[in-house]
């Protein structure tokens, strides 16, 4: 239970010594925030340059260095924020100088930095996305998170942050768990939305407010399925699917490789429209601040327009003003999809396999020039693993005999 009238914060600074400095009586306008679009948790508040133990705050309290707020609420404590000091601003006059201090939590760096990745089909949620994080030297330390057998994935030079939005919102289109990555106390987490258990409640009474909008701004109400052919050929409709085209045509478009089901991708087409195909509803909640509430927690609401169970989708907590302010949506319970990791058989050079016709490429990557070969047998030259693999068409075949004229980069599953 929270006890409003206790909630309290202490702002605690772990210099580059190791030292902890408990900076509180020296802090104001202190704040911290998890937003819809973002991984990482932000941090701010302003520094009085005070003196701490003959030292003035400012030569200990350096970029870099950790900053760990704890909440206090009467029934309980903990560390409800910690990141890592990214900006400091100064601000002098005569009679005070104040430093305005942002932080981050340790997502931030997978959050600003860009990187090239490659799953084949049928890839699982969780492998992929331990896979990502095991390559910046992250070990994901809980998985409660979506597990989906995902198609082709290539992506280069895109932030991390969008790669791994992006995976978890194609699990939660395929019918997965809605999830999240975020950070508590530095370790790193995949959590299932509205898995908290303890559920905070809000009801209307003079301390609570709530808005509500509706906006078609972001509706998709017709999805066209196109097959990916050469990059200097014009793209071929294998379907189109609508849905509520009285609000007006707006068109998303999903690509179809040769090696997926058309029947897979009109799935996913139904699950945008499912998704996004209908007025976006948006509400806000305002109340006193509740310091444990993360973004993807369940709360309950009794306050305006407001009644039932909803979703944090981004959370603001005021510790000034007493405050919290979330961006909720209305929980819907849904049967989740679970899927195994889609097997199979492994190659590699030197391997004599089937192709089973089709292009051949002249490069690796994206964009490269194609032409027809016919199928037959054909050796493994290179593969995915070698030095500069674009990764849009990873394998190197040279037919074997005149059955084929294959001798080029081809497409995964295109040969057995």
């Amino acid at each position: 239970m929270i006890e409003i009238s206790k909630v309290s914060y202490d702002v605690i600074v772990v210099t580059e010594k190791n030292l902890q400095l408990n900076i509180t009586q020296a802090v104001e306008d202190l704040g911290w925030e998890e937003n819809e679009d973002e991984l990482a948790m932000k941090i701010n508040f302003d520094m009085y340059n005070a003196t701490y133990n003959g030292s003035l705050l400012s030569s200990l309290v350096k970029l870099g260095a950790i900053v760990a707020v704890k909440g206090h609420w009467g029934s309980g404590s903990g560390i409800v924020a910690m990141g890592n000091i990214i900006e400091c601003t100064r601000k002098s006059s005569k009679s005070d100088e104040v430093f305005e201090v942002v932080a981050y939590d340790n997502l931030y760096n997978l959050q600003k930095s860009s990187d090239c990745v490659y799953f084949a089909k049928g890839k699982l949620t969780q492998s992929i996305l331990t896979s990502i994080l095991k390559s910046w030297g992250i070990t994901l330390s809980s998985y409660n998170g979506p597990k989906i057998a995902h198609s082709k994935i290539l992506e280069k030079n895109k932030r991390l942050g969008y790669i791994i939005r992006d995976v978890l919102d194609e699990a939660k289109k395929k019918g997965g768990a809605a999830a999240i990555l975020r950070s508590t106390e530095t370790k790193i987490q995949v959590v299932k939305k509205g898995s908290n258990t303890t559920i905070y409640a809000f009801q209307g009474d003079s301390s609570t407010e709530a808005s509500h909008k509706s906006s078609i701004a972001n509706i998709v109400t017709r999805v066209k399925v196109i097959s990916s052919e050469d990059s200097d050929s014009a793209a071929k409709v294998e379907a189109t699917v609508d849905g509520k085209t009285e609000y007006g045509v707006f068109q998303k478009i999903v690509t179809k490789s040769k090696s997926d089901d058309l029947s897979e991708a009109k799935k996913e087409a139904n699950e945008i429209l499912d998704e996004d195909g209908s007025p976006e509803e948006t509400s806000r909640l305002i109340g006193p601040d509740v310091p444990p509430i993360r973004k993807g927690d369940l709360v309950y609401a009794k306050v305006g327009a407001l009644n039932g169970f909803y979703l944090a989708k981004s959370v603001q907590h005021n510790a000034k003003s007493g405050r919290i302010t979330m961006e909720v949506e209305k929980y819907v319970p849904k049967a989740e999809v679970v899927e195994e990791e889609q097997t199979s058989k492994s190659y590699k050079v030197g391997d004599i396999v089937n192709f089973k016709g089709g292009k051949h490429y002249v490069s690796s990557y994206a964009g490269a020039k194609g032409y027809n070969a016919r199928a037959g047998k054909a050796r493994i030259t290179l593969g995915p693993d070698c030095k500069a693999n674009g990764g849009a068409h990873p394998w190197h075949l040279i037919h074997t005999d005149s059955s084929s004229n294959v001798y080029g980069w081809v497409d995964e599953g295109t040969f057995e």
